[in-house]
């Protein structure tokens, strides 16, 4: 399709404002949200739709044919007519031009997301994030503790969970090894034993669950 063969419509441009509202970089695809572990992922910034301030881009679409270069507005109303996205993924600020790809916002930052995922996974080195509790933590606390903890594992991260007894507090060692125990078996289908009793260093209790 070229420039002067696209006629604008003031319909597919309102549907596109509605579209935008839904589908806007701060709001997830339903699809994405449903994952847990989505929220776990911090993205480099991704400029979508009218962010995008270039007054040309060149359109890619998701075969990677390349759709030639069109003006910013016409661009928007190309994606709008086919209620799909424009996604940044290059700027050239000498010839003022983005290169954007013609596809679906949610579908595109699940795909990214999935491909950092098993990235992640593949590294020898992994982070050690550490989660502290109570022995006497409330349940509603512990289940928000525990879906913590299951996100950072799905994204391929180790979980420390620490218990601190102070002062009185230590008669209770054996409440915070049941309390570990207890972590540990609400995690079970997603973390692997490098050792499965809790460690005892001075005052402090843990216990470490490795990323599968």
């Amino acid at each position: 399709m070229d420039q002067k063969s696209f006629k604008s419509s003031n319909n597919v441009q309102n549907f596109w404002w509605q579209k935008k509202t839904f589908w806007g970089q701060n709001k997830s695809d339903n699809r994405v949200g449903a994952n847990n572990s989505m929220n776990a992922y911090k993205a480099k910034v991704v400029y979508v739709n009218d962010q995008i301030k270039a007054p040309n881009v060149m359109i890619i679409d998701d075969l990677k044919a390349n759709l030639w270069v069109f003006p910013r507005r016409v661009a928007l109303e190309m994606a709008a007519e086919r209620w799909l996205d424009l996604v940044q993924l290059t700027y050239d600020p000498e010839k003022m031009l983005s290169t954007v790809r013609l596809t679906d916002y949610g579908k595109y930052m699940y795909q990214k997301w999935k491909e950092e995922k098993e990235r992640r996974k593949s590294q020898k080195w992994k982070d050690t994030k550490e989660l502290k509790v109570s022995y006497a933590i409330w349940e509603n606390d512990l289940q928000l503790k525990v879906k913590k903890a299951q996100e950072i594992l799905q994204w391929g991260d180790n979980v420390k969970f620490s218990i601190r007894l102070k002062g009185r507090e230590r008669m209770y060692a054996e409440k915070a090894v049941q309390k570990l125990d207890a972590i540990q078996e609400m995690l079970a289908d997603y973390w692997k034993a490098q050792y499965s009793t809790p460690k005892k260093e001075a005052n402090w209790y843990s216990i470490i669950l490795f990323s599968k």
